[in-house]
């Protein structure tokens, strides 16, 4: 059995694809990150994965021509001296089929374009936005919620230590309505990633936190059913997602930043 500091080259390989699309736990994520400098191969394979990646994430969004609508209405809009009862159904004329054939080519074209969209960013979305949704439904679908279970904030951040490149801020936020459930490491944009747990009622919610890498403006939007806020605070960036409204969001937002602010 391959253990996690022991993965043989055809193991690693057969995980890269999955470690470049960030769908791997995070054990399994630190397992390849140490077998990688061993074999040349499967980091080759691992740089091939992420250029395509990247290709197909700056590829631009199929427009559909305006007329569009207008063409598939008028096509199966049903016609006032159209018999009720035919035998046979009426030979288009060359002009209608080909109004007919290239309505098919669009719908098809629009429906492979939203297909692709939807596992693919939208034009203008990061990748860390993307990667943050797809690593809280790893959190909430995992066999457990967290790494580490405390809601003590001194049991839970000394355990990042090692685990993640930074020592994140860490609140019970219980008075608020938000009690801290634990912690856990992720993959976010190819870096080990603190995440906290929290409930709100019967909800969860994910934190992922990492140092500033630049400013965020304040954002809050739904993705993928999700209520999302972003924001920058005290040196840290903040992604918070639930199956929350964004006012839940915001209130969690504002009591952790008043407790930041009080620790400075």
């Amino acid at each position: 059995m391959t253990t996690m500091t022991e993965m043989d080259c055809a193991t690693c390989e057969s995980l890269i694809d999955a470690y470049a699309d960030g769908e791997l736990s995070a054990d399994m994520s630190i397992a390849i990150e140490s077998a990688l400098p061993r074999c040349p191969h499967c980091q080759q394979r691992l740089d091939e994965a992420r250029l395509l990646r990247d290709a197909l994430r700056q590829a631009p969004s199929p427009r559909a021509p305006a007329a569009l609508r207008t063409a598939i209405l008028d096509t199966l809009a049903p016609h006032d001296d159209a018999p009720t009862v035919v035998s046979m159904a009426p030979r288009p004329t060359p002009a209608r089929r080909d109004v007919l054939r290239w309505a098919a080519t669009v719908v098809v074209a629009l429906t492979a374009g939203w297909a692709v969209g939807r596992y693919l960013p939208l034009p203008g979305e990061s990748d860390a936005t993307r990667e943050v949704v797809d690593g809280y439904l790893r959190v909430t679908s995992g066999e457990r919620l967290v790494e580490v279970a405390s809601s003590d904030r001194h049991t839970v951040k000394p355990w990042f230590g090692g685990r993640v490149a930074y020592a994140p801020p860490v609140h019970d936020l219980t008075t608020d309505g938000f009690p801290l459930v634990g912690g856990r490491v992720d993959v976010i944009d190819g870096r080990k990633t603190a995440v906290l747990v929290y409930r709100r009622n019967r909800h969860v919610i994910a934190l992922f936190l990492w140092p500033d890498r630049g400013s965020l403006t304040t954002q809050g939007e739904v993705r993928d059913g999700f209520g999302l806020r972003r924001w920058s605070h005290a040196g840290f960036t903040f992604h918070a997602i639930a199956d929350l409204p964004l006012s839940d969001l915001d209130r969690f937002a504002a009591a952790l930043g008043a407790r930041l602010d009080a620790e400075r």
